[in-house]
C-alpha cells in the first residue's frame, strides 16, 4: 500500500518534459509511481486544477543567522522551496572566532538588510568551528539547507582589523586556505566571496574579500578543488565585465593561472 496518493493533478518533473495529467504515488517518503496509480493508498490528496512538481531549489539565500530562530526559513516553502543554499557572497558565520563575531554581526546587519538588534538577539554569536553550527542545526530546520564558507569571514578572523583596507601576507592567505579546507572537510558546499561595488560593511568601507588580491583569490578558490562536489560563489562589480574581471573570474575556475 501507498503512504500517499496525489491523484489528478497536473505533474510537471523537472526534467524538461512537456507537462501531463497523472497521479504519483509516495512510500517511505519517496515518489514510486507516477501514471495511473493501481495501489490504495492511506492518504489521498486531490490535486485536480493544480501543479505536482518536484520542490524548488533556492541558490542564493542569506539564511546563515536566520536558521538559529526560524526553523521554517519563511517564507520560502510558502513558495514551493524545499532546499536552500546559503553562505553565499562570503558573508558567512561559521567558523567564527570571538574576536571576529562583533565585526561580522554588523558586516551582516547592512549586507543583508537585518536590523542589528535582531541579529544581536536572535543568533548565537559564540566563536565555533563550521562542523559545531552545522551539528546544531540537525533536525531542526523544517526544509532542507547547505551552507558554504565566506571569504569576508575568514579574512576578518585571520587579520583583524587589517582586513579591510590592506593585502594578506602570504602566511595569512594559508591560514585562510586552511580554514577553508577545514569547512569544507566538515560539511561546507564551496567557498564564497564577493567583489560586488555594492558591499560595504557597517563602517561603509568595502567589506575585506574586496581587498583580496587576485593571487589571493585565485588561492581560496583553489581550495574547493581538493573536495569532489563543492563549488566557487562570487559577486561580481556591477555592469559589464571588464577583461581583467573575466581573465580573474577564469582563473578562479580553473584554479590557477
Amino acid at each position: 500500500m501507498l503512504d500517499l496518493a496525489i491523484v489528478g493533478g497536473t505533474v510537471i518533473d523537472g526534467t524538461g518534459s512537456g507537462r501531463r495529467q497523472a497521479d504519483v504515488g509516495v512510500r517511505d517518503g519517496r515518489v514510486v509511481a507516477i501514471g495511473q496509480l493501481d495501489e490504495q493508498a492511506a492518504k489521498t490528496v486531490d490535486a485536480d486544477g493544480l501543479v505536482v512538481a518536484p520542490g524548488f531549489i533556492d541558490p542564493h539565500t542569506h539564511f546563515d543567522a536566520a536558521v538559529s530562530w526560524d526553523v521554517s526559513l519563511t517564507p520560502s516553502p510558502l513558495h514551493g522551496v524545499t532546499t536552500v543554499l546559503a553562505g553565499n557572497c562570503g558573508f558567512t558565520i561559521a567558523p567564527l572566532s570571538d574576536a571576529a563575531a562583533e565585526y561580522v554581526c554588523q558586516m551582516l546587519s547592512v549586507v543583508e538588510g537585518m536590523p542589528l538588534d535582531a541579529l544581536q538577539a536572535g543568533c548565537d554569536w559564540v566563536g565555533r568551528s563550521f562542523k559545531e553550527y552545522i551539528e546544531g542545526l540537525d533536525n531542526r530546520l523544517a526544509i532542507n539547507a547547505g551552507f558554504s564558507v565566506g571569504h569576508s569571514t575568514l579574512r576578518r578572523m585571520v587579520m583583524g582589523e587589517a582586513a579591510v583596507g590592506e593585502k594578506a601576507t602570504d602566511d595569512q592567505i594559508a591560514m585562510m586556505a586552511a580554514l577553508a579546507h577545514q569547512a569544507l572537510d566538515e560539511g561546507a558546499l564551496g567557498f564564497t566571496t564577493s567583489i560586488g561595488d555594492a558591499h560595504n560593511d557597517a563602517t561603509g568601507r568595502p567589506v575585506p574579500s574586496r581587498f583580496a588580491t587576485r593571487d589571493e583569490m585565485v588561492t581560496m578558490a583553489s581550495t574547493v578543488r581538493d573536495h569532489p562536489g563543492t563549488s566557487i560563489g562570487i559577486t561580481p562589480p556591477m555592469g559589464a565585465f571588464s577583461a581583467e574581471t573575466m581573465d580573474l573570474l577564469t582563473s578562479m575556475s580553473v584554479g590557477g593561472d
